[in-house]
């Protein structure tokens, strides 16, 4: 008999996965998946579960088991209906999860039933480099995301995940794992032995923590809690500053590092100017935070004269997603998970996630 938990991490042998997958899938053909919807948007108690006839599959498309799914800022501000333009009812929020695949449409080829799965959340971007027309298949956003018992998905944007990958760590991937790697490898084109400022302790930090000092870099954490910063030296941060009793926390980071090479600006334009302080020459800065617009503009101190570079990026593409996933499961890497909640209980994980008290992800967890 296949142990369920190896199942869902992966471990059991084609032959018998693959079994396991048809059984699991005969074992529900009697019941309606469930899905959670936003409803009409606007605090998290208009979240609502509701079960609906499986669509049927359209060329192209995946239809994919569900095994977990984490949160991310944006799926807050969707569920709230603050996130762009407003949303349906029906809409199925969070951009970020990992399956087994039930059923292939036609003209799938490169992925089979049984593989395990994750999606980059915008579904259509392959390579290249970044479009709005990307939005157009936007997981979680302008098409149905993971938080469902199945989700169908084009098979442009899927990636396998491999055995030694937990699911856990392969749903967060899907929007935090691929930034911090976009930001890290693609713009910054980090080198061992430089500098990466990863400011805050969520998602997008503690995965650039993971991803830097995998490529050999030394890492600077910020946060206003000391046990939060504690938590970050335990996993490899070699500086921390407690942004709160340093106001002025931009010139210690420089103080310190003799200046960061890469930061990784996980706030905003709130931080700019400290971020920039904490810059040496030629540095280059990542823009990925979306927090309010502070009362005064930035003054972005050093921009010139230190010859800094700012990109700004959103998530990342299948080509990026394939490449990391290659990576993190070369080098054993896990995804820092601060809490986990059961499938029904989602409601409690948007609530927990906006109380920011965790550290690294927010897990769902889902039923098999």
């Amino acid at each position: 008999m296949v142990d369920r938990r190896r199942f869902i991490q992966g471990a059991v042998g084609a032959t018998a996965l693959a079994a396991s997958v048809r059984a699991t899938a005969q074992s529900r053909s009697s019941q309606r998946p469930r899905f959670w919807e936003v409803g009409e948007a606007g605090d998290f108690d208009t979240l609502r579960l509701v079960e609906r006839d499986p669509a049927p599959l359209a060329a192209g498309q995946v239809r994919i088991q569900v095994t977990a799914t984490a949160l991310a800022g944006r799926d807050l501000s969707i569920a709230k209906g603050w996130f762009l333009q407003d949303k349906p009812p029906t809409l199925v929020p969070v951009s970020e999860g990992v399956g087994r695949v039930v059923q292939v449409g036609e003209g799938v080829s490169r992925i089979k039933p049984g593989d395990r799965v994750v999606s980059v959340h915008f579904a259509g971007w392959v390579d290249g480099p970044w479009t709005p027309a990307n939005y157009a298949l936007d997981v979680g956003n302008t098409i149905d995301g993971w938080l469902a018992d199945q989700v169908i998905l084009p098979e442009s944007g899927l990636v396998t995940v491999p055995d030694n990958v937990s699911d856990f760590t392969a749903a967060t991937m899907v929007g935090s794992g691929i930034t911090a790697w976009h930001a890290l490898h693609e713009v910054a084109r980090v080198k061992s032995g430089e500098t990466v400022l990863s400011l805050g302790t969520g998602g997008v930090s503690t995965w650039g923590l993971k991803l830097a000092k995998a490529a050999g870099a030394r890492v600077v954490m910020t946060s206003s809690s000391d046990e939060k910063l504690a938590r970050m030296r335990e996993l490899g941060a070699d500086e921390t500053i407690n942004y709160r009793r340093n106001p002025g926390w931009g010139e210690a980071v420089q103080a310190q590092t003799g200046g960061v090479d890469v930061v990784l600006e996980n706030v905003g334009r709130e931080t700019l100017d400290q971020s920039m302080l904490s810059c040496g020459y030629n540095a280059r800065v990542v823009m990925i935070g979306t927090a309010r617009l502070p009362d005064q503009l930035p003054k972005m101190p050093g921009f010139y004269i230190k010859n800094l570079s700012m990109k700004a990026i959103s998530n990342g593409s299948q080509r990026m997603m394939t490449e990391m996933m290659r990576a993190v499961s070369v080098n054993n890497i896990e995804a820092v998970v601060g809490r986990v909640f059961d499938f029904q209980n989602a409601v409690a994980a948007f609530k927990f996630m906006e109380a920011s008290s965790h550290i690294g992800k927010v897990v769902i967890r889902h039923p098999v």
